[in-house]
């Protein structure tokens, strides 16, 4: 009886320690700089081209559209119905389809066969809405199996970022922010990264884009602040190369000058606390809408004027990139808890072949 008793006792530790074991033995340990490759052929870059413009989303995994909420900010949902999910998405895809134009899209937060999105390959929808572009895929999330909440585990997600691009990459690297939780929590939370796509003109210099997604729930700043150095190191290495460097994509903070009584859109409004203040990359632009939201709060489905909403999505170039235009679409957060930021930019110096004026 007793005997029993200490069994089934043991039960519920036996079993955190069994899925802690295959959570450790099977947790994503990618390399601090991975190869990452193409897919699709886009066109060659003109040797003359200057311009280019660009548009940084994160979809939210097509899940966190207008009527959404979410149990880890508050609210109650863990995941949107299938029917709901699949009309974000198509959102998404019929809306990329009407900025093909640009020369570079960059997508945060696109699942691929996760159970929080029922299985679904999400790459291969928005492949399929952009044939004219070439894309480059690194995961920043692979977890096995998340047992939370108890009541409806999120299961297996893998999910990360895509630069699409009209222009194939002369190379793709993936940059570990090597920035992590501690463990166990690490074991179930997103192995963060910046995507690097470099492109070479004739004179060897190279225009590079970077594409990323940046520590959130990160409490003390701490995650935010190293990457934030990690990053700084890589830019200002290529910069004194020469190199035009334009970064864009969800940083999980206010940018450089954020102040939130310029928002016009009629939202409420708040402030993230900020590792990056007047000393990051100094000479360098940060370049964002000052007057729309870029993302929600998620404890509530949107609703205007209530629902808390603030300016984590934009661009930081190099000093020898000058910004021509930039705007927040408003999409009103229909098909994600983001909404898109265009961008366009020319390149400042002379390169061999060509004059930029």
């Amino acid at each position: 009886m007793i005997f029993g008793i200490i069994i089934i006792a043991g039960l519920p530790v036996l079993t955190a320690l069994c899925l802690l074991g295959y959570l450790q033995f099977t947790e994503y340990n990618p390399a601090p700089i991975e190869l990452v490759s193409t897919t699709g052929k886009g066109k060659p870059l003109p040797f003359d081209k200057i311009e280019f413009s660009f548009i940084t989303w994160n979809i939210g995994y097509a899940g966190l559209g207008e009527e959404m909420d979410f149990f880890y900010e508050g609210g109650k949902k863990v995941r949107s119905d299938k029917q709901y999910m699949d009309n974000c998405l198509k959102g998404i895809c019929t809306l990329l389809k009407t900025e093909d134009t640009l020369d570079f899209i960059f997508l945060q937060e696109i699942d691929r066969r996760s159970k929080r999105t029922y299985k679904k390959d999400q790459l291969e929808d928005i492949c399929k809405a952009l044939p004219a572009y070439c894309s480059i895929f690194t995961p920043n999330y692979k977890v096995e199996y998340i047992p939370v909440p108890l009541y409806e585990p999120t299961g297996k997600v893998t999910s990360g970022l895509c630069t699409f691009s009209k222009h194939p990459p002369e190379s793709n690297e993936r940059h570990g922010y090597n920035a992590y939780f501690s463990w166990p929590k690490r074991l179930l939370w997103l192995k963060r990264c910046f995507l690097v796509s470099s492109f070479t003109f004739n004179g060897g210099k190279q225009l590079i884009v970077v594409n990323l997604h940046n520590s959130a729930y990160d409490d003390t700043g701490e995650l935010r602040a190293k990457e934030l150095e990690i990053l700084k190191t890589y830019l200002l290495r290529e910069y004194q190369k020469g190199n035009y460097i334009i970064i864009g994509g969800d940083w999980n903070m206010n940018p450089k000058g954020f102040r939130m009584q310029e928002i016009k859109s009629g939202d409420k409004v708040y402030s993230i606390r900020s590792s990056m203040n007047e000393t990051f990359m100094p000479g360098w632009e940060t370049v964002y809408d000052s007057l729309l939201p870029t993302n929600r709060n998620l404890d509530i489905p949107y609703k205007k004027g209530l629902t808390g909403t603030t300016v984590i999505d934009f661009y930081v170039i190099s000093p020898n990139v000058e910004l021509l235009k930039c705007f927040t679409l408003d999409e009103g957060f229909r098909y994600a808890d983001h909404n898109p930021v265009f961008a366009k930019f020319r390149l400042r110096n002379e390169i061999p072949g060509f004059s930029v004026y």
